[in-house]
């Protein structure tokens, strides 16, 4: 009697040890990325693969993969907004992590992550607030703290996906990054939302005013998630409207140094028309700059400073010319003003 008790504790406890395992498990498509980038995702996923966090450890995206460098052996390759920079393709990395990361629940605390968001280009993920970055130069980390029992990361590839596995307690993960393929494939995660083709794009700095940078992030606002049909035509002063102080404008310097009210929202203008002046679809209908009386130097020419001015009149106009439609996309992120233009 006594040895069948002993045996029944014996196999509670295995059963107990076994409910207590976990394993989380995300995957992302490879299918397009070239070989460069490919090279990069390994590389991270290496990094990262057999990482194991104690019962409150801090995982550290940047402090585990390290510098993207050409002296660790990065490559260029396309970033998740298509711009060719060195490591591109890693953020895929810290996003399958992230994936994996939300599905654990209440056993990690995320810290705020930032997205691509309407600048993606790219189709690993069909959500673009699902596209994480990660910029080990900028502080731009993904990072969280554990709160279950010891958790290990393994993280590999194989032809078509990179996959990412959090285990705890007694689950053993037998992922690996090494030669870039596993036994064990996930079933595909979510519908994958076709690439976006890019076919315009510029960003510049907006210094560090505050009033400045609201009166841009103002502005930003408005003209984001403009789509134009071919034929139609984009002007600033209609999109934009009054730079008033009811409208949440303030005073700052506009680019001839003047302090007025809405200063700083040529900006805008002065990013669109980088992304378009050499592109063949779009023609300019209306452009003003500021020429000689240019003293700023958030565009280093000045047939570049796009004067605008909504109560004289003056705007800043174009037309879309090309084929189907396009939206425009404009935003600020740490002081930088992007925009992005993508063919529907």
């Amino acid at each position: 009697m006594r040895k069948r008790i002993i045996a029944l504790i014996a196999a509670l406890a295995l059963l107990a040890a076994g409910a207590a395992a976990e394993r989380y498990t995300a995957q992302t498509p490879l299918s397009g990325a070239g070989s460069a980038k490919l090279h990069n995702i390994a590389l991270a996923a290496e990094a990262i693969n057999g990482a194991s966090i104690p019962y409150g450890g801090r995982f550290s995206f940047n402090e585990t993969v390290g510098p993207r460098t050409v002296g660790r052996g990065y490559e260029t390759a396309p970033n998740g907004r298509g711009a060719p920079v060195t490591g591109g393709g890693v953020a895929q990395a810290a996003s399958t992590l992230y994936l994996a990361l939300l599905s654990a629940g209440d056993g990690v605390v995320v810290d705020p992550v930032k997205t691509y968001g309407s600048r993606f280009t790219d189709h690993y993920v069909s959500d673009p607030d699902m596209a994480v970055v990660t910029d080990y130069d900028a502080g731009i980390d993904l990072a969280f703290t554990n709160r279950s029992d010891t958790m290990t990361v393994s993280m590999w590839m194989d032809e078509d996906y990179v996959y990412c596995a959090l285990s705890t307690g007694a689950e053993n993960s037998n992922g690996s990054a090494s030669g870039w393929f596993s036994e064990t494939p996930f079933a595909p995660v979510g519908t994958i939302a076709p690439a976006r083709q890019l076919v315009a794009s510029a960003s510049l700095d907006c210094g560090g005013d505050a009033d400045v940078l609201g009166n841009v992030q103002l502005a930003a606002d408005s003209v984001s998630d403009t789509a134009l049909n071919t034929g139609d035509t984009f002007s600033f002063n209609d999109v934009v409207g009054p730079r008033e102080k009811r409208y949440g404008y303030r005073k700052a310097v506009n680019g001839r140094g003047a302090r007025v009210m809405g200063g700083g929202v040529a900006q805008v203008a002065s990013t669109l028309w980088l992304a378009i002046k050499d592109s063949p679809d779009f023609a300019i209908v209306e452009k003003s700059t500021y020429g000689k009386k240019y003293n700023q130097n958030y565009v280093s020419s000045s047939a570049d400073a796009i004067l605008t001015d909504y109560e004289s009149g003056r705007d800043f106009s174009f037309r879309y010319i090309g084929a189907g439609s396009v939206t425009i996309y404009t935003s600020v992120s740490d002081g930088r003003l992007y925009c992005d233009i993508y063919r529907n």
